[in-house]
């Protein structure tokens, strides 16, 4: 009976010893932002080999970048990346940036109403500042970071659905701004097919250097809406890949919905585009 009550102490006091240790995922700080007016919040993860060597390291900044999407991103990213997963991937620093107003710093064009078939889908009160978001990006976010961190050329922009749409804005518009784009589900239904047109009107013979990867979502359960949304996405993934001098692809997963693609999509986008040099 003494010996089970030794065990049983034993294992109380090393479960008491756990759990008072703490887990840090990453840190919190921000940059007073003269581009926006406002002082931006954002996260920081930092690789298991950071501080176990002199090497730099990619940099992936992730759009809609709230505590929860930070934890599963760096989840992801980390089990990939050490020999958890079999070191599939490269070792990053990861930035979130948290939404202060979404729609306005997201979206290409101004809408106060958006609209399909002459459906309203969304009213809004600000939009279409993604051009002055990509030149905090530019200008303060990117230096920031760069003055900081021991960080190496290869930068990777992840977005889903508005967030996507920027990152595709991006693409076209200040596509050297990043190496690497992981475009998820994009808004591509918004004012009415606007990376389609504005590719066609701006692109007609493009040669894109930055790597791309799009993952898309099967979304036939919103109807019309959702059917759209995916042709028009995919549509411009197709003209990017044809004009593309840089490694390319367009993925569809039809077992999952906008809401429920983000998983996957960092798994196989983070595989394409920071891939060891083993593989």
């Amino acid at each position: 009976m003494k010996i089970v009550t030794g065990i049983l102490l034993f294992f109380c006091f090393v479960s008491d010893t756990f759990a008072s240790e703490s887990i840090e995922l990453g840190i919190a700080s921000s940059v007073e932002s003269a581009i926006l007016n406002e002082n931006r919040p954002y996260m920081v993860y930092l690789p298991p080999a950071y501080h176990a060597s002199e090497n730099t390291f990619p940099v992936i900044y992730l759009l809609d970048g709230d505590v929860h999407r930070f934890k599963g991103l760096v989840g992801v990213l980390e089990s990939l990346s050490t020999e958890t997963l079999g070191s599939q991937v490269q070792q990053a620093i990861v930035i979130a940036i948290p939404n202060t107003n979404r729609s306005r710093d997201l979206t290409p064009s101004t809408l106060t109403q958006w609209t399909f078939n002459g459906r309203v889908l969304d009213t809004f009160e600000q939009t279409g500042k993604a051009n002055v978001f990509a030149l905090f990006l530019e200008k303060e976010l990117i230096p920031k970071i760069q003055s900081t961190y021991r960080v190496s050329d290869k930068r990777v922009l992840v977005g889903e659905s508005f967030g996507g749409l920027f990152a595709a804005y991006v693409f076209l518009h200040s596509q050297s701004l990043f190496t690497d784009y992981l475009v998820i589900d994009p808004t591509a239904l918004w004012d009415d097919n606007y990376l389609n047109t504005t590719y066609e009107a701006n692109f007609k013979q493009p040669e894109f250097q930055s790597n791309i990867y799009f993952a898309f979502a099967n979304n036939a359960h919103l109807g019309e809406i959702g059917r759209t949304n995916y042709k028009w996405g995919s549509d411009f993934a197709a003209s990017i890949i044809t004009s593309s001098n840089a490694n390319s692809r367009q993925q569809y997963f039809e077992n999952e919905t906008h809401g429920t693609v983000a998983l996957l999509a960092w798994y196989s986008g983070l595989k394409f585009l920071l891939p060891t040099t083993e593989n």
